[in-house]
């Protein structure tokens, strides 16, 4: 026996039917179809209104925006960054605001949006990684005495006499030994 597909149109129609059945008690028939007595009248009187077309999905999308972005506003910020190929959009925007002064400005990711979907929004560059605050480590291990020196700056302080001293150190990095400090 082949499994029966049902199609949500066909269900809601299939209850439109059952509900003007006489003698059908309408909640339980809500509970049977597993919706609400308030989404069953809503399929009940759109049947009514617009037959089964009526019994579609509709879109859920709200018919105006008030945040919704003027279409003139769009083509100034396009004609802004033609202009100035190099700008980003917070730069885009301070301009914007101040060649429209009367009209209200658009947000800053609004404006990033409206650039990439235009093709206008360049990615941003990747930084090579810096190993700044990292160690340089040594291609090469120390394997007897004098073979491998470290030179390092230990840090600096202030003397009572407001003096600054920055330590210099010289070791050997077999035996640990320290060759030479010098305070510079």
């Amino acid at each position: 026996m082949p499994w029966k597909e049902f199609n949500t149109v066909d269900l809601r129609f299939q209850f439109v039917l059952d509900s003007f059945q006489n003698g059908v008690n309408f909640t339980q028939l809500c509970a049977q179809y597993g919706i609400s007595t308030k989404c069953g009248y809503k399929w009940k009187e759109r049947f009514l209104r617009e037959g089964k077309e009526g019994l579609l999905d509709r879109k859920k999308t709200p018919k105006n925006s008030p945040a919704k972005i003027a279409e003139e506003t769009i083509l100034e910020i396009i004609k802004i960054k033609n202009n100035r190929k190099f700008w980003g959009a917070k730069k885009i925007l301070e301009l914007y605001k101040k060649q429209f002064p009367d009209r209200k400005a658009p947000n800053r990711s609004t404006i990033e949006r409206i650039l990439k979907k235009a093709g206008l929004q360049d990615n941003k560059r990747k930084r090579r990684p810096t190993n700044s605050g990292q160690r340089i480590s040594m291609p090469e291990k120390a394997t007897r005495p004098n073979h491998v020196w470290t030179v390092d700056f230990k840090g600096w302080w202030y003397t009572p006499e407001r003096e600054k001293v920055n330590p210099l150190t010289v070791r050997d990095d077999f035996s640990k030994y320290i060759l030479s400090i010098k305070t510079l």
